[in-house]
């Protein structure tokens, strides 16, 4: 997921197979959920946005979730802030530069449990054409029937990404999470 909070929520997918059967691939995108984002400005408040267009794909066994796959593909010209001229300023050259870089992707594996139930997802961040190591922590959240929800979060810094505008304003630090529900 690009810079930013990212949160894909109310997503109703495909039945996945019963316990014991292999991994399974789902294609999602903005009409299943949502990505946003979010920082902190001046540290005093927290300012939080959208990606209005993506497409993710996840590969997931809901008897092994800890084994997940997950890539996923923003529009970065999709972004939307609620503040007079905050979306323009996203989209700007010292941001994500959407004319140059009208893409941003994440790609990560799960691997294992963590002792609080999550399950870490280690992969690889791309954003304005640079490329980090980026890893999230990912939880089975609820279960209610046949419909699991599913959460992820993670932090990246910015300024790693080549956005580096407005330090005194803007925390380099920005969280990032996912929140999906998925038929099981």
């Amino acid at each position: 997921m690009p810079a930013r909070r990212a949160l894909l929520c109310l997503a109703v997918l495909p039945a996945l197979p019963a316990r014991g059967q292999e991994r399974t691939r789902y294609v999602f995108d903005q009409s299943l959920g949502r990505i946003g984002f979010s920082a902190r400005h001046l540290g005093l408040f927290t300012s939080q946005g959208l990606f209005e267009r993506f497409q993710a794909t996840l590969l997931i066994d809901p008897a092994n979730p800890q084994n997940a796959s997950v890539e996923c593909v923003v529009e970065t010209a999709e972004v939307s802030i609620p503040f007079p001229g905050a979306t323009d300023l996203l989209r700007s050259e010292p941001y994500f530069d959407v004319a140059r870089h009208p893409t941003a992707r994440f790609s990560g594996q799960a691997n294992g449990l963590t002792e609080a139930g999550g399950f870490p997802i280690a992969g690889q961040l791309a954003v304005r054409g640079v490329t980090r190591p980026f890893r999230m922590t990912a939880r089975l959240i609820e279960r209610q029937g046949a419909v699991a929800r599913f959460q992820a979060e993670g932090e990246m810094r910015r300024g790693e990404f080549g956005m580096v505008a407005d330090r005194t304003l803007i925390s380099d630090a920005i969280q990032l999470s996912v929140d999906v529900r998925i038929a099981v």
